[in-house]
């Protein structure tokens, strides 16, 4: 096969130098419309191919036209050689015949094409030399990118009027937020319980459905919305659980027992506001619910099963003959009773 050498992105053949043979005088038929590979020493001429690796001519293909409409084609085999010779014979005589000849490289990368004129004369072999250029097929192509910028907003902060409320009650919230280029904002808010009056907006308000600590964000957009183009910032606010609160616990773990006519150690805990302030059955050195001081409670030492201040204690953990307080439950009273039992 004929291989090709590059220079620059254009590659080059040697002159073509074919061998032209006319026709008898009184023979009109053309020959074969093939390019016959020939051995001949008269008439034959070579195609002189540069080797280079990786680019390879298997044939060439050959287009002749002349006078009176006269016209001829074929192929070249190159497949098991480096030279071309070929004779091509039967055109007749005469002026202003053309020759085009054709190829591409196996793997398609390389395409050659030239032409040359020549005449015919009778009972002569005429050399056409002919030029052929060799083009490198484009291999890389480019992209317009079309991008615009936005700047991504900041989320600065978030108030919280008052920071703690009774549960049942509501907290004034604002978003603080900028953006460099003076965009609109968007808000989204969520919150870990409780409620908010619009999520949307910069400024909600949130109530308190459950005592505890709940945590609050919010997510600051720019508009229109850009993936990965938001900032969020959280905070806490308290919820305080109220004696409504703590009467529902009291209510499905106490009542079994201290809600009889005769409760124990003369607790009822029917309405739990009365043991606010009350001395301890057991240690009356205590009070039941010390109104600001958990620590100082015996309600809680009793249901913790210990003395908080290593000090009295008497009987049992509560509630009696049941699993102990649930912590979240405890912690409902213990908050209930530090915030001064509202």
């Amino acid at each position: 096969m004929a291989r090709l050498i590059r220079h620059a992105q254009v590659w080059s053949l040697a002159v073509v130098s074919l061998a032209i043979v006319p026709a008898l005088e009184g023979c009109s038929a053309p020959g074969p419309d093939t390019a016959e590979q020939s051995s001949e020493r008269a008439g034959s001429v070579g195609l002189d191919l540069q080797l280079a690796p990786g680019q390879n001519l298997n044939q060439v293909a050959y287009a002749i036209v002349g006078p009176g409409g006269f016209s001829k084609s074929g192929t070249v085999d190159l497949s098991s050689s480096t030279r071309v010779s070929a004779l091509i014979s039967g055109l007749p005589q005469g002026t202003g015949f053309s020759i085009t000849l054709t190829g591409t490289t196996v793997d398609g990368s390389v395409t050659c094409s030239g032409s040359a004129t020549f005449n015919i004369v009778a009972h002569q072999t005429t050399t056409a030399a002919v030029s052929l250029t060799c083009h490198e097929a484009a291999r890389t192509g480019s992209v317009h990118i079309d991008g615009n910028i936005q700047t991504c907003p900041v989320a600065d902060g978030i108030s919280a009027s008052p920071a703690e409320a009774l549960v049942g009650s509501s907290i004034a919230l604002a978003a603080a937020a900028h953006v460099a280029d003076g965009s609109a904002l968007s808000y989204s808010w969520t919150a870990s319980s409780g409620t908010l009056d619009d999520a949307a907006s910069a400024t909600p308000r949130f109530t308190c459905t459950t005592p505890g600590i709940v945590s609050l964000s919010v997510t600051v957009s720019s508009s229109p919305a850009a993936p990965d183009c938001s900032d969020t910032t959280t905070a806490s606010v308290t919820c305080t659980p109220t004696t409504a609160n703590v009467q529902a616990i009291a209510d499905a773990n106490c009542i079994s027992c201290h809600g009889a006519v005769n409760p124990p150690r003369g607790l009822s805990l029917i309405d739990v506001r009365v043991a606010i302030g009350a001395p301890a059955g057991g240690c009356p050195q205590k009070l039941r619910i010390a109104s600001g001081s958990s620590a100082h409670s015996y309600l809680v030492d009793k249901l913790l099963g210990a003395a908080q201040d290593g000090g009295c204690f008497s009987g049992r953990q509560m509630p009696l003959g049941k699993p102990p307080l649930a912590a979240s439950d405890l912690g409902v009273i213990t908050s209930w009773i530090d915030a001064g039992t509202p």
